[in-house]
């Protein structure tokens, strides 16, 4: 994995990048709290297929926020702007919670920059009249047990300094959550018209599994995949099962072009 830096919009961003032999691309996208590093698993995995990118998400990746941001769909832009700096015009998007809802913002906005989804426990749907609020004020093992099927092999390798930023990359997206016209992205799933795979821990306790089988169901052609021992974060607890499916989701494009 290359570590490189890229001016986008005026914002400096931080990415990791995995060069492949085949035509694709792959731009992945992290929760909040995470880093561009959740996704190394995943990218040497699929580099037969092109080109892997992840990126750090400005604000959500133990960074300060940057200036101008004031909205979560400005992201839209910033990672749009990211392909551009590859010259890349499509993408396969793949995305965890945060990363999902931008990747779907994306789809709905500019279809055409999006050739694929995977969409790891997104952000960006809910089912009732009121957005879920991510909790930012729960004590750290109840946190823990919402995010990680089984915390206690996770918690031991966070430092405080992560905990910490975690806790306030939280806080910043409610802020900005509560800035941002178009959050609820439930009445243009169906206009999503490219191949895209859902998946989900069972136990994820920030976004409930209903939601992404309410997603897959309202996606043409979308496969659902729910892992029992998971949570939030699928790709580090189960990541053998989540490169299985995204070869998949990875042929299914190529075989589109």
């Amino acid at each position: 994995m290359k570590r490189m830096k890229v001016k986008v919009l005026g914002h400096q961003l931080s990415l990791y990048v995995v060069e492949g032999e085949g035509p694709l691309t792959g731009l992945f996208l992290h929760a909040v709290g995470g880093t561009s590093k959740m996704w190394a698993y995943q990218m040497r995995h699929l580099k037969s297929f092109g080109r892997m990118i992840s990126v750090d998400i400005p604000g959500f990746s133990g960074d300060k926020m940057p200036a101008g941001i004031s909205s979560l769909s400005q992201y839209v832009e910033l990672m749009t702007g990211v392909l551009d700096e590859f010259g890349v015009e499509q993408a396969v998007w793949v995305g965890n919670s945060l990363g999902g809802r931008i990747s779907l913002e994306t789809a709905a906005k500019h279809p055409e920059r999006v050739a694929g989804l995977g969409l790891l426990c997104t952000a960006g749907v809910w089912l009732g009249e009121q957005r879920e609020k991510m909790p930012t004020e729960a004590p750290k093992e109840e946190f823990d047990k919402a995010v990680f099927y089984q915390p206690e092999k996770f918690s031991m390798v966070v430092t405080d300094a992560g905990k910490r930023q975690s806790l306030e990359s939280r806080r910043r997206y409610e802020l900005l959550a509560d800035q941002t016209e178009d959050m609820n992205f439930r009445d243009r799933l169906h206009e999503i018209d490219v191949p895209t795979h859902v998946i989900w821990g069972r136990h994820d306790g920030v976004i409930q599994v209903e939601v992404g089988e309410y997603i897959a169901n309202h996606i043409a052609g979308a496969k659902l995949l729910v892992l029992e021992e998971a949570a939030h974060i699928p790709q580090v607890e189960q990541p053998h099962a989540v490169n299985a499916d995204l070869d998949e989701l990875f042929q299914a494009v190529r075989e589109r072009r």
